[in-house]
């Protein structure tokens, strides 16, 4: 969480790290676990202490044990953001009261760093935290951050965002290490320099750049996802009321994706029920959007990591929709098996008694099953889809049914369309 809160086309997997080299990960946690808490000692003392214990420490390891103290140590006074209270930035007004904001967990960082020489500076930034949404306009910087001088070159680290976030009203004290040294293709998706030097990337981006992306989360990479399209976070529909995001990982097949729709409605965003489809292919995730009404809708992305059973926000749009769909659009309702199976035709809409439907199914099964009235076999033909044209004959106020044949007489039900 930053000042603003907690928490492109070169949108492709990062590759760029500070080497672990002589880096003690567990060695250093024991070592910040013996060090006295704020309450203990007074900001001097743990200096001294610090100096004394980190002394034959790599720059790196000491860096991370400057960064892991504060995230234990420091909260977030979300309490005084909200009310636009002045708050004691100073890093000994910071230990003193143990709450501050992103400029004091910036400074006190800095003034610890420094004290066991490391090279550490303050940048001022404009960032995509708590409260941000996708197409928002940057009128003045909002956090505050560090960068630190390691192997010959700087990269950056957010001790705020590190220690916590926000949801709602609520400060949650949750350690997230992604924002110890981060890669600087990474850093740029959520936080963009005041002075252009600190902009550590490859490609030197504009504010432009940075205002036109979504909204990345720092879970988007440690779940393992990697590329978005569209690049653009704020999508303008003007003749169509559908639109296609697409999210990219190794193994797909072991993630589970969401998504949450809201339509502005007032001062209030209203979440929109069965306007998302989602198909999850070996190395990607396409979720499909339909939008009956015009208006300003925010999307909400969520995924899960390798092994996780939660899943988390990952990325965030919004969409600005001109004209109200011609006519009502819908998805297929799909069941649990559903995730063994992705539909690319029929997409939209209702099936129509009576009338010729062609049907497009990718899937690992080796038959899928339409039910309508009979059991109509489809088999996967050369190119590896599911494919065949049929006349409807459920009747109207009925549903189809596509599943999957299991033992002599029975199916498991994937996904059901209404029949009008």
């Amino acid at each position: 969480m930053g000042c603003c809160g907690s928490d492109t086309k070169d949108n492709q997997t990062p590759n760029i790290k500070i080497s672990d080299k002589n880096f003690d990960k567990e060695k250093c946690k024991s070592l910040v676990s013996s060090l006295p808490t704020r309450t203990q000692t007074n900001l001097q003392s743990l200096k001294d202490s610090m100096k004394s214990q980190t002394g034959k420490l790599t720059e790196k390891e000491r860096s991370y044990v400057v960064f892991l103290w504060e995230c234990q140590n420091i909260d977030y006074d979300l309490e005084s953001y909200l009310a636009h209270k002045d708050v004691d930035c100073t890093p000994e007004g910071v230990f003193k009261n143990g709450k501050t904001v992103c400029s004091g967990y910036a400074r006190l960082y800095k003034d610890i760093a420094v004290y066991l020489e490391l090279k550490v500076e303050c940048v001022n930034c404009y960032a995509k935290g708590y409260g941000y949404e996708p197409g928002q306009k940057f009128n003045s910087t909002n956090h505050e951050y560090n960068v630190i001088f390691l192997n010959g070159k700087w990269i950056g680290l957010d001790a705020t965002w590190g220690a916590g976030h926000a949801e709602g009203k609520k400060y949650i004290k949750e350690y997230n290490e992604f924002y110890f040294l981060v890669d600087p293709e990474l850093l740029i998706k959520t936080h963009f320099p005041e002075d252009p030097k600190w902009v550590l990337s490859k490609k030197k981006y504009s504010l432009e750049d940075f205002s036109k992306w979504p909204h990345v989360y720092s879970n988007f990479y440690s779940s393992g996802f990697y590329k978005y399209s569209p690049d653009n976070g704020s999508i303008e529909l003007k003749n169509k009321n559908t639109q296609k995001i697409t999210i990219w990982r190794n193994k797909m097949k072991d993630a589970r994706v969401s998504c949450n729709i809201y339509l502005l409605d007032g001062n209030v965003y209203r979440q929109q029920l069965n306007v998302s489809y989602v198909n999850i292919y070996d190395d990607r995730c396409e979720i499909d959007l339909i939008f009956n009404k015009k208006g300003k809708y925010k999307i909400q992305i969520f995924g899960n990591g390798t092994g996780e059973s939660t899943t988390h926000s990952i990325l965030d749009y919004t969409v600005n929709v001109e004209n109200d769909a011609k006519k009502e659009l819908y998805f297929p309702t799909p069941y649990d098996k559903a995730k063994n199976i992705n539909i690319i035709e029929p997409l939209y809409d209702n099936l129509k008694s009576g009338e010729k439907v062609k049907f497009k199914i990718k899937s690992d099964l080796d038959t899928v099953i339409i039910i309508d009235g009979r059991w109509n076999y489809l088999n996967k033909n050369e190119n590896g889809f599911f494919e065949d044209e049929i006349t409807i004959q459920t009747q109207p106020g009925n549903n189809l049914i596509i599943g999957q044949k299991k033992g002599t007489n029975s199916c498991d039900y994937m996904v059901s369309y209404k029949v009008v």
